[in-house]
């Protein structure tokens, strides 16, 4: 009796705490070993105070085998309470989720600008990034990502601390003179846990030599590591070269530029781009580079529009990849283009393409984690999220995806870790992990907490003077009743002009849809998510799909409405001929099912 009760113990326990599969198995093994060495005991013998004794012998009125039957089950209890506890701690994240330092492992910080002129910084930056790059191309070395390594500029923070936040043990820093048409970079190679100056070496070089030097300076420090970490001496090759200096001038200083994003920087990005690509046609690097400006651009309708954006871009994806088909980041830049038009399929191979050709492209594995966010592949996603935030763990949008798979995995405590940090990191520079944070916990987060996240959100709105994204939608929360009736009152506007669900904020729809679920108001919370999936191309926010997978959605996930809205953005065709997602299975040739377990 007592072994079925364990059994069916384990059985309710073992998905609450995610235990591994074998452990049932090991409880029922330990049972079937267990139960006749028991039963042997409890027929023949019993525990006395004496010693073990024969059954026989020992007179019932003074018999103890039932007080030593209940602390042998005890002990089997508490045996298995104690395996529980190891695996829940485990499971559980730990309070500081630090990195551990791989042991062959280098950042490059950003290199100083010693040329006398704030104009050139491009070039060091631009120099120090193509060096990031060679850099990974060595297949044993993890290279910390770009975001992460040059949130340090003009930090002089110590060396050791740096190597601990990225995970690397080494680091390369220098610095860049540029006069006229001669340059000279300065290097060193930093061992991090005691600031040991591996190599250093300084370059004096015509600028038409740059891409000799630049392999110079990767070939040493290959060759470095190679000695000091029992590496293979890898050569490194330099894939975006070109005779046209002027050319790769632009190429670098548009790198510098969309890297700062905003609508000034990108549009001067563009410019340069095309100026790259008229002096020199057939440079497939800057064609790619042109492609994924036109990616970040057409979000910004202050540039372009969507579909000029989305026009553009493909075109000079497909430019670049007529003259180089290896090239992983056109491959990404059409798959981010592909995405956007809900071409799942196409997007997909074009990402895995790109991750072909360069396993660390991280901007690639951030954007094919998205496209498996937006289509419910959570468990698909895992893997590339965790490498995105191993390899640029200051990055704001790795962390925000990390955080967005865990917890739409029921990993909570994980999740909002992760949402934490990108939201730290982040700080009032961007919306968006306050509005993913905002849905991810709307329905148990209290809501003095949901009306602070929104608060920060509606900093960001695209007008000074929103309809009804503002300050009496946050008073509104405070109470269901109140709420419900601001949102009637929303939706009645929408009905009449529903292209404006989204003209206050990108995340107005979304977050409407939310709060209406929060208050049981499932149809209300149907009919804004219906309308999101009615907006063109030139209104819709595009990342909301992810949210879609939230918990404060998980009553609808099944309803002919929702399966409705999936339909409409493709995802059935693909799930498919791509595979089902976490929570979605085919109940038919023409049908399926999505079923969230309710929080």
């Amino acid at each position: 009796m007592m072994g079925w009760l364990i059994l069916q113990f384990v059985d309710v326990i073992n998905p609450i705490l995610e235990l591994p599969d074998w452990f049932g198995k090991v409880v029922l093994v330990l049972l079937v070993i267990i139960f006749p060495i028991t039963l042997m005991m409890t027929w023949a013998f019993e525990l006395t105070p004496e010693g073990i004794k024969k059954t026989k012998e020992i007179d019932k009125e003074v018999s103890i085998l039932k007080s030593t039957g209940q602390k042998i089950n005890y002990l089997i209890i508490g045996f298995l309470v104690l395996v529980i506890g190891v695996q829940f701690w485990s499971n559980s994240p730990s309070s500081d989720m630090d990195l551990i330092v791989t042991e062959n492992s280098i950042a490059v910080l950003p290199f100083v600008n010693m040329s006398g002129n704030d104009n050139d910084q491009y070039f060091s930056d631009g120099l120090s990034e193509e060096l990031l790059t060679v850099l990974s191309k060595i297949p044993e070395l993890k290279v910390s990502g770009r975001t992460s390594s040059f949130s340090f500029r003009g930090q002089n923070q110590d060396l050791k601390a740096i190597g601990e936040t990225l995970g690397v043990n080494h680091i390369l820093e220098g610095s860049v003179r540029k006069q006229g048409e001669k340059v000279r970079i300065s290097v060193q190679l930093i061992r991090t846990s005691d600031g040991f100056n591996v190599w250093s070496e300084t370059f004096d070089r015509l600028l038409k030599d740059i891409f000799v030097v630049q392999e110079d300076i990767a070939n040493a420090i290959s060759d470095n590591l190679a000695i000091e970490l029992d590496l293979a001496v890898t050569p490194t090759l330099i894939s975006n070269r070109t005779e046209n200096m002027k050319v790769y001038d632009l190429y670098l200083e548009s790198k510098m530029l969309m890297s700062r994003r905003g609508v000034e920087n990108l549009s001067k990005a563009l410019t340069l781009l095309n100026q790259a690509t008229k002096l020199e046609p057939e440079y497939a690097t800057a064609w790619g580079l042109l492609a994924q400006a036109h990616t970040l651009a057409y979000y910004y309708h202050d540039i372009e529009s969507t579909l000029t954006g989305m026009y553009l871009g493909e075109e000079a994806a497909r430019r670049a990849l007529d003259i180089d088909s290896t090239s992983s980041l056109a491959h990404g830049a059409l798959g981010d283009i592909l995405k956007d038009k809900y071409h799942w399929k196409e997007a997909e191979e074009q990402y895995l393409l790109a991750l072909q050709f360069d396993p660390k492209n991280t901007e690639a594995r951030s954007q094919y984690s998205q496209l498996l966010l937006r289509t419910g592949k959570f468990s698909e996603a895992l893997p590339y999220t965790e490498t995105s935030v191993i390899l640029d763990p200051l990055g704001t949008i790795y962390n925000l995806a990390s955080g967005t798979v865990l917890h739409s995995l029921n990993r909570t405590e994980e999740g909002l870790y992760y949402f934490d940090k990108s939201i730290e990191i982040a700080g009032d520079s961007s919306f968006f992990p306050y509005g993913v944070r905002l849905i991810a916990g709307i329905k148990e987060d209290e809501i003095e907490k949901t009306q602070g996240y929104l608060t920060r959100l509606i900093i960001h709105n695209k007008t000074n003077e929103p309809m009804f994204f503002n300050s009496d939608l946050v008073n509104a929360m405070a109470d269901s009743e109140t709420l419900n009736a601001y949102l009637i009152k929303i939706v009645g506007y929408y009905d009449k002009n529903p292209q404006e669900v989204n003209a206050d904020n990108i995340f107005a729809g979304i977050v409407y849809a939310a709060l209406a679920a929060k208050i049981n108001n499932y149809d209300l919370a149907l009919n804004f998510l219906e309308k999101e999936a009615g907006l063109n191309i030139e209104n819709v926010n595009h990342d909301a799909l992810a949210n879609h997978w939230s918990p404060v959605f998980a009553p609808i996930q099944n309803s002919p409405r929702f399966k409705q809205i999936r339909t409409r953005y493709g995802m059935p065709s693909y799930w498919r001929t791509n595979g089902w997602p976490d929570y979605c299975q085919p109940v038919s040739n023409q049908d399926f099912e999505c079923l969230m377990e309710e929080i």
